[in-house]
This record gives C-alpha cells, structure tokens and sequence, in this order.
C-alpha cells in the first residue's frame, strides 16, 4: 500500500487547514483523465472520498483517498513532499517515489 511520509502528511493537514474543508477531509489521488492513464495522476484536496476510493490513514491525522484505479499503480509507492517558495509563500509538491526495499 502507499506510504505518506510525515512531511506530505504535515502538508495534507496544512492544505485541509488553509482551504477551510470539514473534518475527514484529505488529498485525493485520481487519474487526471477518465478517458486516458497515460495523462498521469492527480491530486486534488476533497472533502470526504469517492464510493470506492481506498482510504489511508497517514501520519498526524492525514488522509488520503486513492480511487480503485490507482491502487495497484500505487502499490510499494512512497507519497513525499518538497516545499517550494520563500517563507509564507512556500508551496507543497507532492511527488510519489518507489520506497526503499527495506520499507517495502
């Protein structure tokens, strides 16, 4: 299953914070396109997962709601986070890393 570091895990709960979205809500992680894969993945903050989103419960109280067509994809997968930007003005970039064998 995807691990999310405590960093993106922070990041999810800022993002949740600074758009004022209601308890149990998280970063979903969906196709971008529903006609094509190849387009990648998105990632979105929502108020509460889709009917058969898979939900992980992250470090600190973070969620995070895969779709059913992202799983397997994900699978040994390591959700992490850089921060860009100066001071106040730092933005997350979340990007997903294959975890190190001994993680697996």
């Amino acid at each position: 299953m995807l691990k999310v570091t405590e960093a993106a895990a922070n990041a999810i709960n800022s993002l949740v914070t600074k758009n004022n979205m209601p308890e149990g809500a998280g970063l979903r992680i969906a196709p971008q396109s529903q006609s094509s894969r190849s387009e990648g993945i998105g990632l979105s903050i929502a108020a509460r997962p889709a009917d058969d989103d898979t939900v992980l419960d992250a470090p600190v109280g973070a969620k995070v709601f895969l779709a059913a067509t992202v799983v397997y994809e994900l699978h040994e997968q390591q959700l992490d986070v850089e921060m860009l930007g100066d001071g106040d003005e730092q933005q997350p970039r979340f990007f997903v890393d294959r975890r190190p064998k001994d993680e697996v």
